[in-house]
């Protein structure tokens, strides 16, 4: 979103400084045309004003001439220069109109003078005539052309509208495609993580009605997939526990029996038998090593089930809060099931995110397949010696001859025959706990189940 933010600084930006541009090229244009319309008004005036003294030599009482004449004088001279001025000046700067306006003030000459020097389109001059060079009249320039400012609003009108469209368009794109997605993109992620077991809800937003679509066959295909794995998983090890009781009792016989040589229970005079006790140490070490590499292959069978790598980062306690109000509140809630999530302080947690929130979700997911649906509370707290998160359902409480087992991989409490599973969440969310330095433990009270889970500062 910050990208987002900075594309929209830029696009003001951008049209801030068209606008500023394009007003000043305007303004600079019809400064250059004020110029040239005021050189030709000061030309067409003194031409004017010559014509008028050439017209008042010729008639001996220079006060008969009137201001019909003059502004006939001034047609006639702007109608023979109007080719000379349009090639000069250019059309912009020829007036449309020159009016003549008589007078009956008089007023000592001061040359020609530009009465009104504002930028409007009626500019108005003085004009000095008769003998003693008085003011008798004004000469009026007037201009129709409105074409600049009408092009100078037009731009603006145009540039707003197109600024506000593009703003528009941005936020538009922002809240149905940017805004969404960004929700989106996490899933991926926390899937290939094993964080989160709930599909991505259906929405009306037609541009993300297949990408959801695909999203969610993936999800199905990897929890088949991965339930496949945790069905060949258990067969391994039951296979393996088989053959492991299956070569215990055998060995163990192996092994009895070579103590028994090697202490000369089986010679005649009681004695041992220096060579045969020598052999039967070999066959009881040999005994040993099969039972060693028994109990490896169970080990080894057993961790293969949970794959997980510590990646310790700092991260905010709230945003395993965060996760838990966007994976389940809806869902709870869906499923008419009360339930709080509290956190007692906002502390910096160094250590994996992904590995706790994967133990977060396993632990929740029982909570909701096996509780009864009156309550799940969960409480993150930080503690001087770390970080415990705990959570309580209430529901079928397991007896306290199970609990010992329920970390076992692939085990099932009797709470458990109606409901699909594998039983090797809490064993793998215990075995992230280790790789953590931590654990889980289990408590059961008279209705309820209560998981703790501790996680240390991490030292890394």
């Amino acid at each position: 979103m910050k990208k987002l933010a900075k594309l929209y600084i830029f696009i003001v930006l951008l049209f801030a400084v068209l606008f500023v541009t394009s007003n000043l090229v305007f303004a600079s244009y019809i400064k250059k045309n004020n110029e040239a319309n005021n050189i030709l008004m000061n030309r067409a005036l003194a031409g004017i004003r010559e014509k008028y003294k050439v017209s008042i030599d010729q008639i001996s009482d220079s006060n008969s001439i009137s201001g019909a004449a003059i502004q006939k004088i001034i047609d006639s001279y702007m109608e023979e220069n109007k080719a000379a001025f349009k090639k000069e000046y250019g059309k912009q700067a020829l007036p449309s109109e020159v009016v003549y306006i008589s007078t009956s003030h008089k007023s000592d000459a001061e040359d020609i003078t530009l009465v009104n020097r504002d930028s409007g389109r009626e500019k108005v001059w003085s004009f000095y005539g008769g003998d003693d060079d008085t003011l008798i009249g004004f000469v009026v320039f007037r201009y129709t052309d409105e074409r600049t400012k009408f092009f100078q609003l037009l731009l603006n009108i145009c540039l707003a509208i197109t600024f506000l469209t593009i703003i528009f368009i941005c936020i538009y794109i922002s809240r149905t495609v940017l805004q969404p997605f960004e929700k989106l993109s996490d899933y991926p992620e926390k899937l290939s993580k094993n964080e989160i077991t709930e599909k991505l809800p259906e929405t009306k937003n037609r541009m993300f009605g297949k990408f959801i679509w695909g999203i969610n066959m993936l999800s199905d295909n990897i929890k088949n997939k991965q339930k496949k794995v945790d069905e060949l998983s258990r067969d391994q090890m039951t296979m393996l526990t088989t053959m492991a009781h299956g070569i215990k009792t055998p060995v163990a016989n192996i092994k009895l029996y070579a103590d028994a040589i090697s202490t000369g229970l089986y010679q005649e005079n009681g004695e041992v038998n220096k060579s045969d006790a020598e052999i039967a140490g070999k066959i009881s070490k040999n005994a040993d090593d099969i039972t060693d590499i028994v109990k490896d292959l169970i080990d080894k069978a057993s961790g293969t089930v949970v794959d997980f790598e510590p990646d310790i980062q700092p991260f905010y306690m709230k945003e395993l809060l965060d996760f838990l109000e966007e994976e389940y509140s809806n869902r709870l809630n869906v499923l008419n099931i009360p339930y709080t999530f509290d956190m007692n302080h906002n502390a910096m947690v160094k250590s994996d995110k992904s590995g706790i929130c994967r133990i977060l979700s396993q632990i929740m997911d029982n909570a909701i397949k096996y509780g009864s649906g009156e309550g799940i509370n969960v409480n993150l707290n930080k503690e001087e010696d770390g970080y415990y998160f705990v959570i309580r359902n209430k529901g079928d409480v397991l007896s306290e001859k199970e609990l010992p087992y329920i970390f076992n991989s692939f085990w099932r409490g009797s709470n458990a025959e109606k409901t699909n599973g594998n039983g090797i969440g809490l064993f793998e969310s215990r075995k992230i706990a280790k790789s953590l330095y931590g654990d889980v433990y289990v408590k059961a009270n008279e209705k309820e189940m209560e998981f703790d889970i501790f996680i240390p500062d991490s030292k890394q």
